[in-house]
This record gives structure tokens, sequence and C-alpha cells, in this order.
């Protein structure tokens, strides 16, 4: 049956390319670009969204596209001033290091003196969101760049099951300790009414999940363990209440509160998709429930909003609201301003649309009540609709997220709806806990090479202390830390610290 649909797939592809005009030698591609998509099946000189693209601008592409990631970062260190450039870098995937030496190669060009004039959409949100700008521009003042901008990204949410709230009359906890009274009473109470106490009060993934837990005592940290305050550098593990943090985990997991296999199960191993089986998670920690569960089970969890403490509500932003590096023009490209009158159209809505739900009248229909819906092709064949209709997905695009167009999508459920504007408001009290920085290539390498001894051992003596394999003591802290120090732990604040200085 697998080998059938796909053979169906691939015979309704051949019949939709062959429906695409072929260009004439007139209309042949004037510019060139090159980037990376690994999307199945997507192939960008067939993608619909050039097409109405060049409808719109009038500018058409030739293409470079790079299906593996290892040979696309490979690609764009080779590029030199004086080789054979594309004239555009799309969904790049370049880091703030690989800008900054591309623009001093001459291989990039400073795109901000041309931004107000040529990306007028780009240039008035950026001069909204300064934030957004400041992410951008790199210390000595020039934007090699451009960004996919989504003011409310995912985050790593504890998604909480307010079915069993309302069954149990509590209300939505506040705090650490009101936190511990719900999960006490998921476990207590046969909530999904199966005979059996097998409700799992709060489902985690390891040392990365707890750790957004910790905001319950006012901590936030990168993955890297570290945050900033006060124009200073600071150690999650090290402050002192990471310890009151630890110490609660440790009492959760002890209660049988936190997932008895969550230092040791996959993601893959929390999806329930048998249409026969109960719920058992009375939370759980992942940046979607229906990535986990069935539609009618997703509906039923809802974010928790972020724990007090002392008064105030702290969430570390995941993903944060920019994403940098999706476009860049080289010093190869005739005509700069060109290339961003065309990657101009991605920040406004009619652009954000196109890429992420096709074309109007032909991918999905507007309806009278102004909300849309899909065209049954593209319900029908879901990767063959984005394979040859969209550009979203894959490596990140430039653009902005078309937020109040998918909330208006008719097949969304009112439990979704809802979500998502408390999503929006909880997107006011998350925070990246560093700023965003542009690291060197050396600084890159530095400090991933003591991540690599500072990291596991941070992520493996947590998940000791929770399981009770070690007390929790003077002792194990102070050991803790003198181990964080021989392996490397001041040099690696120090990078941090001057890479943080340089903004």
């Amino acid at each position: 049956m697998l080998f059938k649909r796909i053979i169906m797939l691939l015979l309704s592809l051949s019949l939709l390319l062959a429906a695409c005009p072929a260009m004439s030698e007139e209309n042949r591609p004037t510019y060139v670009m090159a980037g990376f998509d690994n999307t199945n099946m997507r192939q960008w000189e067939n993608n619909r969204f050039f097409i109405q693209m060049e409808d719109w601008t009038g500018i058409s592409f030739s293409f470079q596209q790079y299906t593996d990631a290892a040979k696309w970062k490979e690609y764009k260190s080779s590029l030199t001033a004086e080789g054979d450039m594309p004239d555009v870098l799309f969904k790049a995937a370049l880091t703030q290091a690989e800008c900054m030496d591309l623009l001093n190669k001459g291989v990039l060009i400073d795109l901000k003196p041309l931004m107000p004039q040529y990306a007028p959409n780009l240039w008035a949100i950026l001069q909204e969101r300064p934030e957004a700008l400041s992410a951008i521009t790199l210390p000595d003042g020039r934007i090699a760049a451009l960004p996919y901008i989504n003011t409310v990204p995912a985050q790593n949410y504890v998604w909480i099951n307010r079915t069993w709230l309302n069954a149990l009359k509590m209300d939505m906890p506040a705090t650490a300790e009101e936190l511990v009274e719900v999960l006490t009473a998921f476990k207590t109470h046969d909530l999904n009414k199966n005979g059996r106490l097998d409700e799992i009060p709060l489902g985690f993934l390891g040392p990365f999940d707890l750790k957004f837990l910790a905001h319950g005592f006012g901590l936030i940290c990168t993955d890297y363990n570290v945050f900033e305050q006060d124009g200073k550098v600071k150690f999650m593990p090290l402050e002192e209440n990471y310890r009151l943090f630890v110490t609660w985990c440790r009492d959760l997991y002890q209660a049988g509160l936190l997932d008895k296999n969550g230092f040791s199960i996959v993601d893959s191993s929390r999806q329930v998709t048998d249409g026969n089986a109960k719920p058992t998670y009375g939370a759980i920690m992942t940046t979607a429930p229906n990535n986990l569960f069935r539609v009618s089970w997703a509906d039923d969890y809802t974010a928790m909003p972020p724990l007090f403490y002392n008064g105030q509500q702290v969430y570390r932003d995941f993903f944060g609201p920019v994403q940098r590096g999706t476009f860049a023009v080289t010093s190869h490209c005739g005509k700069p301003e060109e290339m961003l009158r065309w990657v101009d159209m991605l920040y406004a809505e009619k652009g954000a649309i196109l890429a992420t739900a096709g074309m109007e009248n032909l991918d999905y229909f507007m309806d009278g009540d102004g909300t849309w819906r899909l065209a049954d092709a593209a319900k029908t064949n879901g990767a063959l609709f984005v394979a040859v209709s969209l550009m979203d997905g894959g490596a990140s695009m430039p653009g902005i997220a078309a937020e109040d167009f998918a909330l208006r999508y008719s097949g969304q459920t009112e439990e979704s709806k809802k979500n998502y504007e408390a999503q929006k408001e909880m997107a006011s009290l998350c925070r990246l806990p560093m700023p965003y920085l542009s690291l060197t290539e050396a600084q890159e390498k530095e400090i991933d090479a003591l991540q690599n001894e500072i990291g596991p051992y941070v992520d493996i003596q947590l998940g000791r202390w929770v399981l009770g394999e070690e007390e929790i003591t003077d002792e194990s802290f102070a050991a803790f830390e003198q181990t964080l120090n021989e392996k490397g732990l001041p040099a690696f604040l120090a990078l941090w610290q001057e890479a943080l200085d340089a903004r």
C-alpha cells in the first residue's frame, strides 16, 4: 500500500508539473538563486510559489537548490568574491559568523543602506520592533542577511489537561506549590475513567524539559545554561535558586509526580494514535500537544501560563521571534535593489500567505464569512501540496508569519483558537535569556568545544540529583562547581561575556 501511494503521488506530481507553463527563451530567468531546502519532493524550479512571485514582481530565477545541509554549509564556505556566485542566497541558514566572514570576503553586500527605500515592508516592521533590527545587525553596524519574524513563535510549554482540571474543580496553578497540588490530584484520581490509577501527572523529556520548569524559581537560561543579568553573563546551575529547583524536582520525582521514564524515553514514545487508548498525561512538556496526540485529545490541553515567583512571571523564549540569516544578496548581483523589492513581498501578509497556504482559488478558497478552506486536492495529497505549492518548511525562509490568516482557517477548532490567543498573551511574558549575539567563527568553535564538556555534565548531574542517585548536599554542590571549573567554565563564561560586550 505504501509503495502504491508513493507511485500515485509521483504520478500526480508529474501531471501537475506538466501543467506548469514552460518558460520561453525570452522569459529565461535573469537571476541565480542558491539555497537549502530538504523538504520531501520539493523542487524550486517547479514550485508554484516562484511562479506567482514572478507574476507579482516580474523577477525570475534559475536555481541551485541544495538538499544536504552539510553540502550547503560547504558550498557557503567555498564562495569567494572572485569565483562564480549566485545573485542571492535564499533559505540561506547563515550564522552570524558566516555573515561576517562572507561580508569581509566581499561575497555578500551590506543591505542596510538599501532597505529603507527598497524593502519598505520589512523596514517598517524593524522600526516598530527595534529588537529585531538589533538582532540582524552585526557589531560593526552592517546587515548581511534578512530574517523570518514570528511574533508568536512556538514555545516549549507545559500543556495541562484543562478537562481534568475542570473535573477536579481546580484552578490553573499559578506557583510551583500550586503545581504540586494539581499534579498530586492528577495522580490520585482516575481522571481518564479506565478503572486504574495509571495517570502520569507530568511528562517530560530529560534535563532539557526540566530546566524550563526552573522559571517557577525565577530562573531561565539558554541551551548553554547561561543568561544575561545587568550586562553580565550568569551560569544558571550556579545560581542560589538552582539548588531549590533541583530539590523540588527530586521531590516531585520521588512522589511519582514526574514521568518515571522521563529520562529514558524519546518523543516518539509519547505519541498516541490508538483510537481506543485513554489519555494518561495530566500535563506534558512539548511545543504542541497535537504533535503527540490526536486532535480530540490535543484540544483538551492548554498552555499553562508561567508560574509566579516573588510576584513576577518570566519564561524562557525558546525560539525567539527572529530567525536570522534567511536571505542575502551577493556582490555578483547587478541589481540588488531588485532582489530587495522581490523579497520585501514576503514581509507583507500577501506574500506570507502565498508561502504557507499557496495560491488563492487554486490551493485555498476564501468564504463569505472571512474564513478560508484548503482545496480538496491540497487536503487529499498533503505531501504533494507542500512540494508543489508551498515554500514554508525545510530551512527558515525570509518573511513574516501570517498569524491572523491562520486563525481564519475554517478547520480550526474553537479550542485551538483559544490556545493561540492564550499563547499570544503569554508571548509578552517570554524573554530570551540572552540577547541576540553575533559570535565570530573563532568564538563559536571555542564555545562549542567547551559546551561539549560542560553541557552534558550539567545534564547528567541534574539527572543524578533528581533520580536520587546522589544526595543534594553542600558537598555535592561544591564538587559540582569544582568539576565545572576544571572543565573550563571560567573561559566559557568569558567568551560569552566578550560576545555580549561587543553588541
